[in-house]
């Protein structure tokens, strides 16, 4: 049986068809999370177990993004090498997009202030993060396929990508916070 090469769509950012689909599916799923919460009407009890699977699911995804980039810092300071590094962010990898996934549906039921500027800018981090972990799923099959000898370019893409998605993970988590303590 033939192997089946998936074309490369940009040969500076290593983005392949699948990984484009995925972008796309990940705006249209977190698009229409926002759609289904300016439209539903949620019962207290289910307010509550929506925030209970959203508190559950932040630390799913974002300590598994904090433990994979621990990972990174470990290899960073050349304390690991790259191939552990890889392996552990594979590893980590499901449990990330898990956690992602659960925010996305318990948030639309969190009943979300759309018409706030600060909700606003969560919704558009919140897509950021999924976009960046789309672009780091990339660079991270970037790196195995270049493996033992990744070029510079890879590696600052993926040290950027650590960086920005740690700085929309924890935007999102402060404007949550934020936004939890002035509607007590």
């Amino acid at each position: 049986m033939p192997k089946v090469q998936t074309r490369q769509v940009h040969p500076f950012t290593g983005i392949r068809a699948p990984e484009i689909r995925l972008l796309i599916v990940v705006s249209l799923l977190i698009s229409a999370a926002v759609f289904v919460s300016s439209r539903v009407q949620t019962p207290p009890l289910v307010h509550s177990i929506a925030l209970f699977g959203h508190l559950a699911s932040l630390v799913v995804g974002f300590g598994s993004v904090v433990g994979v980039d621990y990972f990174g810092l470990l290899w960073f300071l050349r304390r690991i090498p790259l191939d552990t590094m890889l392996l552990q962010a594979d590893r980590m990898s499901p449990l990330i997009w898990l956690g992602l996934g659960g925010l996305v549906v318990t948030g639309a039921f969190m009943e979300p202030q759309l018409g706030a500027p600060l909700t606003l800018i969560k919704m558009g981090c919140v897509v950021g993060v999924g976009i960046v972990g789309v672009l780091a799923l990339s660079t991270k099959r970037t790196m195995m396929r270049q493996m033992p000898r990744v070029t510079a370019s890879v590696l600052i893409r993926g040290l950027f990508l650590a960086a920005t998605s740690q700085a929309l993970w924890w935007s999102t988590v402060l404007i949550g916070f934020l936004n939890m303590t002035s509607t007590s």
